[in-house]
C-alpha cells in the first residue's frame, strides 16, 4: 500500500516537472497561484517525507523550490520547529 501511494507521489512530481519544463515559473514568465500550489506540495514533502529525494530527480522543481522557499511569504508560513 505504501509503495503504491509513493508511486503516486512520484507520478505527481513527474507531472509537475513536465509542466514546469524550462520555464522560470509554472505559468511562464510570472509568479502565480500555480507556483504557490507547487511550493506547498514540495514543502509538505520536505516536512513529512524528508527521505524522498525529489530534488535529484527533478532539478527544475528544485530550482523553483529554492526561489519559492526564499520568499518571505513562504518563510512566514513554515511549520514551527
Amino acid at each position: 500500500w505504501i509503495d503504491r501511494q509513493m508511486s503516486r507521489v512520484d507520478a505527481a512530481l513527474a507531472a509537475m516537472s513536465r509542466g514546469l519544463g524550462d520555464q522560470p515559473w509554472c505559468a511562464g514568465s510570472h509568479y502565480s497561484l500555480a507556483d504557490i500550489a507547487v511550493g506547498c506540495a514540495l514543502g509538505y514533502l520536505d516536512f513529512r517525507y524528508a527521505h524522498v529525494d525529489w530534488r535529484s530527480r527533478h532539478d527544475n522543481l528544485a530550482r523553483l523550490a529554492e526561489k519559492l522557499f526564499a520568499r518571505q511569504t513562504f518563510i512566514d508560513t513554515l511549520p514551527p520547529t
